[in-house]
């Protein structure tokens, strides 16, 4: 079993603006100080509600001899006692009466052994107070702390790229987001990203299960557990726990392996996976009960195919339905004869996506659940992700625990985060509101603020004269929403920061900046415009700029009379290296503070590299076909020929400029 890893110290740059979060409205999960475990005792499977109510949603089921961990308990209105538990990441409940062995987990004991592993692998102590309850109840299992060079932020914001994180659209309006390309206001529905009904996610449900301490519990330690190969530990008696109640408790539907289960050990043995993982894989994928179409060996064109593991089933430009990309590529039409294809039978299916799996990611030092849906270790960062699902690693890892939950010796890789915050959702929205914290108009009274209005830009700026005492600020927030922090607002000299909080049907909320800046003693104290070379153009962007242009030939072209600049990516970190791109940002400041900001459009460069490529082809290839839309600055820069419209004209020139037909003129 592997131990360590090798963690890559690259970090690509990040084309979105991280959104702060207000905390002030969630929830905390927080564990009791005393803590149970329970035994199922049915003969079938035990709902799990989402209150003390059997009229209530159900979340999902239990199977006989599950395990569960239990926060507390309730008696209802009607008298009967529910257990407040853990399921997939949520707080659910379970009728007491089918619960026994309940049992107090052991307090814990200071183990000074284990308190100078816990500080030589590098865990922050809000780690270590997790740990140590884990450790009481499993003295001999290894926690290993992976030290990334990823900040939290970048991979917070990452994550929140249009599409990378899906939530299905039946969750609740607080689990959705209204953002950009992921909601359209309108017509007034989420846009579906991918086949099934697949809506992208809300920001804090996307922070919510990026973060580590958030699993490490008895519950959801699992997303951590090693997802190689160990015939020493794994075995079929454990495997079938896993697939019993699913459709492969079922005699397999070919005569080459007697079992499901059969297959998968040989799956594992073939590939390197942990029979344990390819189960839960296929479990996720295709539904307990089986339902799955990529497995059902009927979907026109391509009868008699399977994919039991969705190998490159997503929506793209070429195909607008998931199941049939990936059956196209199960029937080796895409990538020929690699991983036993093309998978004609149940049994090549299985083993060749679990050596698809085991080569792409466990091999790849993506061998837990976690860093199977979240990429933060990889030279192409974020980039090789198994699932959009953004709950799916966690409800793969309810699975496992039903195999692993009671071996005495598991590793766990548990990522630790550059610049991790103290404070961080802990539980997942309860609202059933929708999060519409945006608003529909901003101004100040006889002025123009830059940038001009939009609702998904959060910060502007405006320099008002010395004799200007008091301005007045208005906002209105979309329906449903409300706004606080407009009126009359009385300006010191110099910079002077005015917050408007939206808050959302959530509950939730977010903050809009306006900073006004009141000239000091005269025009002249104040920062000027920056002084461009005759290389660059200043308007609503910055302009001119050629692809591929280094930060330090930028930067040596701005000047800027009694102040400075800088380069800020659009993660909104600073930039002092690489390629200038779309989407970065110029910002003038003086002693006073921030004077006002431009961003940067690179006509070409439509998804924010600094460099004119074929991803960008693709894009507006998308953008034209309606699959995903360009907005803001990439949309500018998406205008190749400058006539305010996307066409496949533009989609030519850059062909052009790749091809070195014609360079795009900036």
């Amino acid at each position: 079993m592997q131990v360590f890893k090798k963690v890559l110290s690259i970090v690509l740059c990040v084309c979105l603006l991280m959104v702060s979060l207000n905390l002030s409205g969630l929830n905390s999960l927080v564990l009791a100080e005393t803590v149970y475990t329970g035994i199922v005792k049915v003969d079938d499977y035990l709902n799990v509600r989402s209150s003390t109510s059997t009229s209530s949603s159900v979340l999902g089921s239990l199977g006989p001899d599950a395990t569960v961990t239990i926060y507390g308990d309730k008696v209802s209105g009607s008298g009967i006692k529910w257990y407040k538990i853990n399921y997939n990441g949520q707080t659910g409940y379970v009728s007491a009466e089918y619960i026994t062995n309940v049992q107090a987990l052991p307090e814990y004991n200071p183990d000074a052994s284990f308190e100078e592993n816990l500080t030589a692998q590098g865990f922050p102590e809000s780690y270590k107070v997790l740990l140590r309850k884990l450790h009481a109840n499993h003295p001999n299992w290894i926690f290993l702390g992976d030290k990334l060079n990823v900040s939290w932020a970048d991979a917070f914001a990452a994550q929140n790229k249009n599409g990378k994180s899906l939530i299905h659209g039946t969750a609740k309006a607080s689990w959705k987001s209204m953002e950009q390309d992921a909601y359209n206001w309108n017509q007034g529905y989420y846009y579906e990203k991918d086949s099934g009904g697949w809506v992208v996610a809300a920001k804090e449900v996307v922070a919510y299960y990026l973060e580590p301490r958030n699993f490490l519990n008895e519950d959801n330690i699992y997303v951590f557990l090693n997802q190689g190969y160990d015939a020493s530990s794994q075995n079929i008696d454990d495997l079938n726990k896993i697939l019993k109640g699913t459709f492969m408790e079922k005699p397999f539907p070919e005569d080459t392996y007697s079992s499901y289960a059969a297959v998968i050990m040989e799956a594992a043995k073939q590939s390197g996976a942990s029979p344990y993982a390819i189960a839960a894989t296929i479990i996720q994928e295709q539904g307990a009960n089986g339902s799955g179409r990529s497995i059902s060996g009927t979907v026109p064109g391509y009868e008699g195919y399977y994919n039991y593991v969705n190998y490159g089933a997503y929506k793209d430009s070429q195909f607008n339905d998931a199941v049939v990309r990936g059956l196209w590529c199960a029937s080796g039409k895409s990538g020929g004869s690699t991983y036993d294809r093309p998978w004609n039978t149940h049994t090549k299916s299985i083993i060749g996506g679990a050596k698809y799996y085991a080569s792409n990611y466990i091999k790849a030092g993506q061998d837990t659940l976690y860093y199977k849906k979240f990429d933060v270790i990889t030279s192409t960062l974020y980039d090789n992700q198994y699932m959009s699902n953004i709950a799916a690693a966690v409800a793969e890892a309810s699975k496992l625990k039903a195999a692993v939950s009671k071996a005495d010796k598991l590793v766990f890789s548990i990522p630790i985060y550059k610049n991790m915050p103290d404070n961080y959702i802990s539980s997942l929205p309860t609202s059933n509101g929708a999060n519409n914290y945006y608003l529909s108009s901003l101004s100040v009274n006889g002025y123009n603020l830059t940038p001009t209005y939009s609702m998904y830009n959060y910060n502007y700026e405006l320099v008002v004269s010395l004799d200007t005492a008091s301005v007045d600020i208005n906002a209105k927030a979309v329906s449903g929403a409300t706004a606080s922090g407009t009126g009359k607002k009385d300006l010191k000299e110099g910079a002077n920061t005015f917050e408007i909080t939206v808050t959302a049907a959530s509950g939730f909320s977010q903050k809009y900046v306006v900073t006004i800046h009141r000239q000091e003693g005269g025009a002249t104290s104040s920062p000027t415009a920056p002084s461009i070379s005759g290389n660059y153009n200043v308007g609503d962007y910055i302009t001119k700029v050629a692809p591929t242009t280094d930060v330090s030939t930028f930067m040596s072209n701005i000047k800027v009379d009694n102040g400075s600049a800088k380069l800020i990516s659009a993660s909104g970190s600073e930039k002092t290296s690489g390629n200038v791109a779309t989407g970065d940002v110029l910002v003038v400041s003086s002693s006073s503070g921030e004077a006002f900001r431009k961003t940067i459009v690179i006509y070409g460069d439509n998804n924010g590299d600094g460099k004119v490529s074929i991803v960008d082809a693709a894009n507006i290839k998308r953008h034209v076909l309606e699959i995903r839309s360009l907005n803001g600055q990439y949309n500018e820069a998406a205008d190749t020929n400058k006539d305010g419209k996307i066409t496949i004209v533009d989609f030519a020139n850059i062909k052009r400029h790749i091809l070195d037909i014609r360079t795009i003129n900036q």
